[in-house]
């Protein structure tokens, strides 16, 4: 597998970045795409009006120069920048914002979990072929990230054609970004180059170049071997597997806490999960304790909750749910479930049985569904384990085809918890475990109408409270972005949202 993928039969550049990707993004359309992998890609040739700043984590401009705000926090006007091109030449004008967001919200699109946070626009219109003006029904307090943080597609080529189309063998994705798309090779790479006419600072590396690489192992030998520049570490390798003098000659180790946590979702529709005290029990069965401190090497942070632990929204005192098989067995046991005469828990006859999916990719997940299922096992739970390709998975997911389900979140820095968590997704959004109630709904919408950062955190700690009482996912740690990075390579620096490769230099 290793050299039919990833032998290298053209010639490497010195001025490219060769990242690894576990796998190959589902759609380089940022429209509709909703996986970590296509978003890792488009972020490099798709560009916003603003985006949140990596250092000072305030917004910046991009596309938008400049913006203003009504004191009554209902009118967001954005001036355009004059001199942006997309990859093919044409100029960005408000026309293409008008565009990229009336595709994002046509009822034709799928993209449930985009919509969302637009609910409240009550109109767009533009002035002027480089003023947009947005209005809104009633303030949001994160109105400004959201207005501005979606993007911009160009209309003349987006306009034609089935915009559902995977494209990557045709046209490829059009933005207006540092990097513009080269090519795609399924199971290979992915290739962007640099924009030559971007309008902004532009990267010293000419090129990036995604090399998808399933396995883990594989993986790291083809970074120790020098074909791949960057690589995010798994947390034994971290810690073993490079140590060596060599390993430290030829590249940097990068520690940080990620903007993202780790858990298991509950489908709340379906038996046994309808039921709190089952879904309790199923955290009291898990010793995240053990796993953080051999299968993670100690590299990670235990979470209780939807928000991430470095954030102000997060609720600090709330603690883990311990450890505790026997306070399981005494929550099953009140839920109805009571061991057989083969040792298995039973209600009405029927077993306490489970199917857990998880994708398909090696490393933690299924080091830690083999312990799970383990403990599972020696209380009377009958846990059957189901390896899918995440693609799979998540039509899975979206069709509410599932018992439980193992995955991870990532978000910014501060989150709006309507899109996982409010009633109104539960049939086709991103709450697919079904959890909501009138308390919960109220919460995230007073939280939206809060311009007061204390006041919005208190409210958000109660939320958690909530979600941390009701469990319908159980919550199981935040890790660190473990990254080696070839020593080729200089001006690698670590900010509150991680890494800035448009700042990366070749070392002279």
């Amino acid at each position: 597998m290793f050299v039919a993928c990833h032998k290298h039969s053209y010639e490497i550049e010195p001025e490219t970045i060769r990242f690894h990707l576990p796998q190959d993004p589902i759609l380089l359309n940022p429209v509709i795409s909703e996986d970590a992998y296509s978003s890792t890609i488009c972020s490099r040739i798709f560009e916003s009006l603003i985006e949140r700043d990596r250092k000072t984590l305030k917004m910046k401009p991009m596309i938008a120069e400049k913006w203003t705000i009504s004191a009554d926090h209902l009118v967001y006007t954005f001036k355009i920048r004059r001199n942006i091109v997309f990859h093919d030449g044409y100029p960005l004008t408000a026309e293409d914002i008008l565009f990229s967001y009336a595709t994002m919200m046509s009822d034709k699109i799928p993209n449930a979990h985009k919509k969302v946070y637009y609910k409240d626009v009550s109109s767009v219109n533009a002035p002027d072929a480089f003023t947009v003006v947005f209005r809104m029904k009633k303030p949001y307090a994160m109105a400004l990230e959201h207005l501005g943080g979606f993007e911009i597609i160009p209309k003349h080529i987006y306009s034609h054609g089935d915009f559902m189309k995977d494209e990557r063998n045709l046209r490829g994705p059009v933005g207006s970004g540092p990097y513009k798309f080269v090519e795609w090779r399924t199971g290979e790479r992915v290739t962007l180059a640099r924009f030559e006419p971007y309008w902004g600072e532009k990267p010293e590396i000419r090129k990036l170049e995604f090399t998808i690489i399933k396995n883990d192992a594989v993986a790291l030998q083809a970074l120790k071997k020098g074909d791949v520049d960057s690589y995010n570490l798994r947390p034994l390798q971290w810690t073993r597997q490079t140590n060596s003098e060599k390993f430290a000659r030829d590249f940097e180790k990068i520690k940080y806490l990620a903007t993202s946590y780790r858990y298991i979702g509950y489908n709340m529709r379906r038996e046994p999960f309808t039921d709190r005290r089952v879904r309790t029990a199923m955290a009291h069965l898990m010793d995240l304790p053990r796993v953080q401190k051999t299968i993670l090497e100690g590299l990670a942070e235990i979470t209780t909750g939807p928000f991430l632990p470095q954030s102000l929204q997060y609720n600090k005192k709330l603690k883990p749910l311990a450890y505790n098989p026997q306070q399981a067995l005494d929550l099953l046991r009140a839920a109805g479930y009571t061991p057989n005469k083969n040792g298995q828990l039973a209600k009405n006859g029927k077993m306490l049985e489970i199917e857990l999916m998880f994708p398909a990719g090696g490393g933690f997940a299924d080091q830690f569904v083999s312990v799970l299922k383990e403990d599972f096992t020696k209380v009377g739970i009958t846990l059957n384990l189901r390896k899918l390709e995440f693609q799979t998975m998540l039509t899975k997911i979206n069709e509410r085809d599932f018992q439980a389900v193992m995955l991870g979140w990532s978000s910014g820095i501060e989150s709006d918890p309507f899109q996982l968590w409010h009633t109104s997704q539960k049939e086709k959004g991103h709450n697919f475990t079904g959890f909501g109630n009138a308390e919960s709904d109220a919460l995230i919408e007073q939280a939206r109408l809060t311009f007061d950062d204390k006041a919005r955190n208190a409210i958000y700690h109660r939320f958690h409270e909530l979600v941390y009482n009701e469990q319908p996912y159980s919550f199981l740690y935040t890790s660190y972005a473990l990254i080696a990075v070839s020593k080729r390579f200089t001006n690698v620096n670590v900010y509150p949202l991680g890494l800035d490769l448009i700042e990366w230099k070749l070392k002279k």
